[in-house]
């Protein structure tokens, strides 16, 4: 199954867990927020949309290790005055996503009103969660695009040694690692 239908199912399942409305998806380079999936309607949260990262939600997320929980973000000291004006959304959860040991972006949930209650540790570790997965599931894909491109690689340098074996008038021996020859 393709990485982003995995995304698209735990965004949802995310969803219906905490009971928000939102769930997205961001990636971060160079100080801007790309949103990359989302689940949920929001009119500035959607895929492809960027901000200054000192404009998101998510700014103190990737600077925290664990999940970022905030049960009503315009009395948070968390969420940036700025992110609020932006944004309008009254609760938010999020973690760091790493891949290869640095941040890729977050996994994001959140709602336009405030929340009547605080997040729980099942909550904040279900983000965290989250967040790992599709950091693991990133780095996955990762290695066997590496492999894949190697496997590539090594085809064509046999190709090109069988050609040369083929052209050659001379013989050519291999000995293999019990030193018996070819």
């Amino acid at each position: 199954e393709e990485i982003e239908g995995k995304i698209d199912r735990a965004l949802d399942v995310g969803t219906r867990y905490l009971g928000m409305p939102l769930g997205f998806l961001t990636k971060i380079d160079d100080g801007t927020q790309r949103i990359v999936q989302v689940t949920g309607d929001h009119p500035l949260i959607q895929p492809e949309e960027t901000c200054p990262l000192d404009e998101a939600y998510c700014r103190r997320t990737v600077e925290t290790e664990d999940a970022l929980a905030v049960q009503d973000a315009e009395v948070s000291t968390a969420i940036s005055d700025a992110a609020v004006r932006r944004f309008d959304l009254g609760t938010y959860i999020g973690a760091k996503i790493t891949v290869n040991d640095e941040v890729y972006g977050t996994v994001c949930f959140a709602d336009e009103e405030q929340r009547s209650g605080a997040f729980t540790d099942a909550d904040t570790f279900f983000v965290e969660l989250i967040a790992r997965l599709v950091g693991q599931t990133f780095e996955r894909r990762k290695y066997e695009r590496e492999l894949t491109e190697r496997k590539e690689r090594l085809n064509k340098q046999r190709e090109i040694y069988r050609a040369v074996i083929d052209a050659s008038f001379d013989f050519v021996f291999r000995i293999d690692p019990d030193g018996r020859f070819t």
